[in-house]
């Protein structure tokens, strides 16, 4: 059985401010012009599933960044929010800031507000999102999961510069091959719609929701997976999958065969705050666990990928695992690092290592990553951009679970990084 849901104190406080506003009034239900006014930074509420939630005090709280969460004042975020994965934790943390329901229009109603083309709530049976324009446009903007006769459905938002493509697609895939790489650990590789083969499936920081498949699509539980990279002939995506025995979906997925099918959505942008091709000269990468995936992502489609999104930048991993043993990909990352030793630096950080045998000290270092171990896996960048302070020379991108994301970045911005270089994926 998997613990409660953790919420930090810090947020707890915050949640504690916005219920003292809201004192003997929680519960009430608010008109959708009524919650269109609130979409400034200090008075910012939002609509998921017909619930309304207060996020003005948390707003710069959100790991994905507040940008992320901003476009959304005063209208309804549940496509974003059920197109992107968001762990117990989160969900937790946002019926913490629930104060009240929807008035949902009748049909008679003649205000020009809540006519066709103004109207951003969704009802159950249609969710698909509309944007008021181009610049607004949802970088999230996923199909709801109603079940036609069809295998796929497919949403298409308005066309815009982001790094994945507006379309997000429902499908059910097949599990093509599947084979061992760690003790808990599999790889995958799913095949994908033919008429969906040129998505942008693995551009830098993007992700798919995957599901166990039903016939019947409500309620479905997805969680969220990077793809590492998608074969030439673009046909499979491929994925290092983890078992959990708490874990719904990862244990049903470790219980399929090849052949067997499962529900795909996506591909889905990861994380906004994060501009990937204004990189120039390093990027420190923080990963623990399977959060070395998205990492893995960038990498290949740094030096393998046809676009070549970033051709000067250069890469400091550090990455933490339980034991030598547990080191996800290890092979590929260190023919990366032979092939492109001059762009490519990686530590890996040995938490509990089972034994002396196949200890590298020579790329392998004891303990947690904390403030002090980041400076030493610094220290020949630091070297060598002198006088330039190190923290004016890369931005920094976090991926584990969530007290890891947390603690890291508390230690980065001891180090001297700002908020704003530091972003979280999770």
């Amino acid at each position: 059985m998997s613990g409660p849901p953790f919420i930090s104190d810090m947020v707890l406080n915050l949640v504690n401010k916005t219920m003292a506003r809201y004192e003997g009034r929680l519960g009430k239900s608010y008109t959708l012009e009524e919650i269109s006014k609130h979409n400034t930074p200090d008075d910012f509420w939002v609509i998921v599933r017909g619930k309304v939630y207060d996020l003005g005090d948390y707003l710069m709280m959100h790991p994905g960044g507040p940008k992320l969460l901003f476009k959304h004042g005063g209208k309804d975020a549940t496509e974003d929010f059920e197109g992107m994965f968001h762990s117990r934790n989160a969900k937790a943390i946002l019926e913490k800031f629930w104060i009240g329901k929807v008035n949902m229009p009748t049909a008679s109603s003649s205000s020009s507000f809540l006519s066709p083309n103004n109207l951003n709530f969704k009802s159950p049976n249609n969710l698909s999102f509309k944007s008021p324009s181009p610049k607004a446009a949802t970088t999230l903007s996923t199909t709801t999961l109603n079940t036609t006769s069809s295998n796929t459905s497919t949403t298409n938002a308005p066309p815009s510069h982001s790094k994945v493509e507006k379309s997000i697609i429902l499908s059910k895939v097949k599990i093509h091959k599947k084979s061992k790489h760690t003790e808990n650990t599999y790889h995958y590789q799913i095949e994908l719609p033919e008429e969906h083969l040129n998505l942008n499936w693995i551009s830098p920081l993007s992700h798919v929701s995957l599901s166990k498949h039903h016939d019947s699509q409500d309620s479905l539980d997805f969680k969220s997976y990077t793809p590492i990279k998608q074969t030439d002939d673009k046909k499979y995506l491929e994925f290092l999958i983890k078992g959990y025995d708490n874990g719904n979906v990862s244990k049903h997925i470790h219980q399929l065969s090849e052949g067997d099918y499962l529900s795909l959505k996506g591909p889905i942008e990861t994380n906004e705050s994060f501009n990937f091709g204004n990189q120039k000269d390093y990027l420190l990468m923080v990963a623990g666990g399977t959060g070395i995936t998205p990492m893995i992502q960038i990498l290949y489609e740094t030096f393998y990928g046809k676009n070549k999104p970033n051709e000067k930048l250069k890469f400091i991993l550090i990455y933490s695992s339980n034991s030598q043993d547990e080191i996800i990909y290890k092979k590929e990352l260190d023919q990366m690092k032979e092939e492109f030793n001059d762009r490519l630096f990686i530590h890996y950080i040995i938490t509990q290592p089972k034994s002396d045998s196949g200890f590298d000290e020579k790329t392998m270092k004891k303990g947690r990553i904390n403030q002090d171990l980041i400076l030493t896996c610094l220290e020949p960048i630091i070297i060598k951009i002198i006088p330039k302070m190190i923290t004016d020379a890369m931005d920094v991108l976090v991926c584990g679970p969530v007290q890891f994301n947390n603690f890291q970045s508390d230690e980065l911005l001891r180090i001297g990084f700002k908020s704003n270089q530091i972003h979280l994926l999770q």
